[in-house]
């Protein structure tokens, strides 16, 4: 290795540790920062490694969402020490199986013992790189798996590391960062950086890497000046910036600009890939989903303000993120199945009969929906009592305009009566669903309140034959029954 080399390229001075790191320490600057892990992808990785009958995939996946985390396995794994001029890792599996369960345990303890950023603004915006990064990979390997699917662990770990240039920038100038990305948009705060402060953000990301020990052979696929040193990898490239495009265009909420159909702009990464229409869109539908679920998980993790993991290293065990969602998803459950039954019991105590004698197959059940049911509430401050209508006279009903043919004019002439004739809503909500029954084409009618999300509805009243509930596993049509239900 020539002294030019030297520069770059890290040579070991013990497992793991370059000889130039604890120079680079001592003179400050960008290049002595050290990213503190994710805790929730730290606190899983250690359960896992720690576990003798765990799968290396398994535990490549875990480590796999965290870059600070990745870019430890491989600058271990490709130093002199563990390499012994065998060619580079470029994958987290690789790395893991190369290094050895106690060596990653090793890394991960090592790595826990980074100072976590003070600032909550701070550590926001790091985080939101850090996201940002964890998707890019993850839409990497899904182009790669239409692509080049010998590629996927590399073009996840390449598009791992397409954003570090952003967190160096977020942890070296802290507020400053945080002063002007609350300002500008990314592109606008990178070019200020870049004018004020001689901070280019993706060149710099780049010589951090590669003074941490990353391979020239992931590290092309990221760098736009870089070329491929062999033919089958070359694909890489236009893989991870398509990937981060499709990211970018997410968060920018221009999703529908790289839709399938849609003409998609000349210097476009994507054009590159030259996909099919059906490659294209069995892709776009990944994405769709993937980057969509993980905005609503981020969105109700800040809504609820759950705070971050901080386990011990000692005998205290991880809690996995996965745990903490379904004891959530149960206390919830808990919560509405004690909210149906309080329907349950109401409708039993406050139903009104009033199906005629000489038809028994048919009835109607009104009830009113106890308000503790929050979902089904009115959000305009609603009082639970009934109050009296503010209009003292009757307001002049206008002639309806006539119909076409003589049942229609029929029909419309029973509506107007019935509203005209009614005492009470009840009244009029009996004869309205009686007589779509009746005179209407419906076999059966019913009222139904859906909560203010759209996902919960109780069948308030309803009027027609008996049926009996069918499961929501054979058929998807809801059943329409005389007891408040949850669909």
């Amino acid at each position: 290795m020539s002294s030019k080399d030297t520069t770059v390229e890290p040579v070991p001075s013990e497992v793991g540790e370059p000889a130039n790191a604890e120079a680079a320490k001592a003179l400050g600057g960008p290049f002595a920062v050290e990213f503190p892990p994710d805790p929730y992808v730290w606190s899983e990785a250690r359960k896992l490694v720690a576990d003798k009958n765990i799968r290396v995939e398994d535990l490549a996946t875990c480590c796999a969402q965290d870059p600070a985390i990745v870019m430890e396995l491989l600058k271990v794994s490709n130093a002199m020490f563990f390499a012994g001029g065998r060619s580079p890792i470029t994958s987290t599996r690789t790395a893991i199986v190369r290094l050895g369960s106690d060596v990653v345990l090793d890394c991960l303890t090592r790595i826990k013992e980074r100072p976590a950023l003070e600032s909550e603004e701070v550590s926001n915006w790091f985080e939101i790189h850090r996201s940002r990064c964890k998707r890019t990979a993850i839409v990497a390997r899904m182009l790669a798996e239409a692509v080049a699917k010998q590629l996927n662990d590399d073009c996840q770990a390449a598009g791992l590391l397409m954003n570090i240039g952003d967190m160096l920038a977020v942890a070296h100038f802290r507020e400053e960062y945080v002063k002007l990305a609350d300002e500008h948009s990314r592109s606008g705060v990178n070019f200020r950086l870049l004018q004020h402060k001689r901070f280019d953000v993706e060149k710099t990301g780049l010589t951090y890497l590669r003074r941490h020990g990353i391979p020239e052979n992931l590290l092309f696929a990221i760098d736009r000046e870089a070329v491929a040193r062999s033919a089958e990898r070359a694909i890489m490239k236009p893989l991870c910036l398509s990937a981060a495009e499709m990211v970018d265009a997410f968060d920018a909420n221009r999703w529908e600009k790289i839709a399938p159909g849609r003409t998609i702009p000349p210097k476009s990464a994507i054009r590159t890939l030259q996909l099919n229409d059906a490659q294209y869109l069995k892709v776009y539908e990944r994405a769709s989903e993937y980057l969509f679920s993980v905005r609503l998980l981020e969105e109700k993790r800040r809504r609820d303000g759950l705070p971050s993991i901080e386990e011990p290293l000692g005998e205290a065990t991880p809690v996995a993120p996965q745990e903490d969602a379904s004891q959530l998803q149960n206390e919830i459950s808990t919560l509405l199945q004690g909210a149906i039954e309080e329907v349950s019991e109401a409708v039993e105590t406050v139903v009104e009969r009033s199906a005629p004698e000489e038809a028994p197959q048919t009835e109607t059940l009104i009830a009113t929906v106890p308000t503790s049911l929050d979902a089904f509430s009115i959000p305009s401050g609603a009082v639970a009592q009934r109050r009296e209508a503010r209009a003292d006279s009757k307001v002049a009903m206008v002639q309806p305009p006539p119909m076409h043919s003589k049942k229609g004019n029929a029909i419309v002439s029973s509506i107007t009566s019935m509203f005209s004739q009614a005492e009470t809503s009840e009244a009029l909500l009996t004869e309205l669903l009686q007589m779509l029954v009746d005179n209407g084409p419906f076999e059966k009618s019913a009222l139904i309140v859906v909560s203010r999300d759209r996902k919960h509805a109780i069948v308030v009243a309803a009027r027609g034959p008996q049926y009996r509930q069918r499961s929501a596993v054979s058929d998807r049509r809801p059943a329409l029954a005389t007891r408040p239900m949850l669909f």
